[in-house]
């Protein structure tokens, strides 16, 4: 038998109640800005921690994230996000977009930015990017300048693949390996072939070529779960609310409503904030927007190898690759020895820990972890020589096999908006129709818009139809 408890607002008066489901970056955006906005918040989460894709866990005395996440300047909502969880200063960025490329036995090549206006910041980069011959160098700067104009919201851009419409324009095979890919793969989480044009040309217009700063890089400088579960928990405990670790709810339904622990409670409003492909097994039919079709977002993997070294063999904090099995390696040193609050000096500057960072990774994700280390300690030491001489002090494999939805074309009809049929409820996740791809950017707003309706509807505003484009056009200086 299932008993009932209220939850619900009783009189215009008191604190709202909002509950959240699901404590990924979306969830905690949700909850930290319902709680700013008055309401009493309670958190659902299944895992026994916060933070969904973007967690940490200790080995052998060191920190590791389970995959690698960076962030542009044009991430206006992420970044935001992070001062008001007070956190900012630990996230490094970059004053100019600098991407070394690395492969083997040749010189590096960047791309990088200079401080002209957009899209000039760019210009000399492209028409310097050895890996391309000079006629793929001269036609890329024609391409970007063509995706300047795109509209990203255009349906007909979404139900059209990036990789094809490149081959349109006359984009050779090499240059969409060594430069549209190398953009597309980490922010898309598929190759141009496989990827929306509509997703890609949000993430070039508005990230590389709108304005000139947009796509000047940020990393964190400490563990992933101190940088959004730890310090988001801290900032809705401080305002009253209260968070559910390991607690599975069973079902959300009518009022609004959910039921978790054998009891069904009444909440003033509800915010979903779990994957695509779990929706379906919590509300009742229909409540989602072409919800049978939810599984049609797919998904796409992420696998990370991580590898602690005795010795420096990178002396850069990031590189991309090609020619090679590699896609990007990060040095993760710092975050690995993090001590709550400081690094833990237990490095002594000997080891470095770096991690190779595998977008798209279909092909491989099912590989034993064996198999795995060795082939990337193998391309690693092809591009830092010294790795080869170094001693292997640990390595581990993480994976993701569900880390994003897959931004293919046609995408964006399957993407629901924030409301649902049940009065009260609420979706949140990158998934949703955020216009971005699969992003910390696009798990944060989701999870604010959707607080603002819920506050709205708890203080009897109704729903707002959200603005989400508006919002993606915004971009920090």
């Amino acid at each position: 038998m299932i008993s009932a408890v209220s939850d619900k607002t009783t009189d215009a008066g008191a604190m709202p109640k909002i509950t959240v489901v699901g404590g990924g970056l979306a969830g905690l955006a949700a909850a930290v800005a319902a709680a700013d906005g008055g309401a009493q918040v309670t958190l659902y989460e299944r895992a026994p921690r916060l933070g969904g894709a973007t967690w940490s866990f200790q080995r052998n005395g060191r920190w590791y994230d389970n995959g690698q996440h960076v962030f542009m300047r044009c991430c206006a909502e992420y970044r935001a996000f992070l001062d008001r969880l007070g956190v900012a200063h630990h996230v490094a960025e970059q004053p100019r977009l600098s991407v070394p490329v690395m492969r083997p036995g040749r010189r590096p090549a960047r791309l990088s930015r200079t401080g002209a206006p957009a899209p000039l910041h760019l210009a000399r980069s492209l028409l310097r990017y050895s890996p391309l011959s000079l006629a793929d160098r001269l036609r890329a700067v024609r391409t970007a300048l063509a995706l300047r104009r795109l509209d990203p919201d255009d349906s007909d851009t979404d139900e059209t693949s990036f990789g094809g419409w490149l081959r349109f324009r006359g984009e050779t095979d090499q240059a969409i390996a060594g430069l549209w890919d190398l953009i597309c793969l980490p922010t898309v989480n598929l190759r141009a072939d496989d990827a929306s044009l509509s997703l890609a040309a949000r993430v070039f217009r508005t990230g590389l070529l709108d304005d000139a700063d947009s796509a000047d890089l940020g990393w964190a400088r400490v563990p992933l779960s101190a940088l959004h579960g730890d310090a988001a928990a801290a900032v809705i405990t401080a305002q009253g609310g209260s968070i559910r670790l390991q607690a599975q709810v069973e079902a959300v339904g009518h009022g609004p409503s959910l039921a978790a622990g054998g009891q069904r409670m009444d909440a003033g409003a509800v915010i979903l904030a779990v994957p695509h492909d779990v929706v379906g097994d919590l509300v009742p039919p229909d409540t989602v927007a072409r919800q049978s079709e939810l599984a049609d977002l797919g998904i796409s993997p992420i696998l990370n190898v991580h590898f602690v070294f005795d010795r420096q063999i990178m002396d850069v904090p990031f590189t991309a690759a090609l020619d090679s099995p590699v896609q990007f390696v990060f040095d993760r040193t710092e975050a690995a020895h993090w001590a709550g609050g400081k690094p833990s000096g237990a490095n002594n500057g000997d080891e470095q820990v770096v991690a190779v960072s595998q977008s798209a990774a279909f092909d491989e994700i099912g590989d034993r972890p064996a198999e795995i280390i060795e082939r990337y300690r193998s391309a690693l030491a092809d591009l830092f020589p010294l790795s080869a001489e170094a001693e292997l002090l640990d390595a581990v494999v993480t994976r993701e096999h569900r880390a994003t939805f897959a931004g293919r074309p046609g995408t964006r009809r399957l993407r629901p908006g924030p409301t649902t049929a049940i009065d009260g409820l609420f979706l949140a996740g990158a998934w949703t129709d955020t216009g971005w791809p699969a992003t910390m950017e696009g798990a944060v707003r989701s999870g604010t818009q959707a607080a603002r309706l819920a506050l709205d509807h708890c203080r009897g505003a109704g729903a707002r139809a959200p603005e989400l484009q508006d919002q993606s056009e915004r971009t920090i200086a």
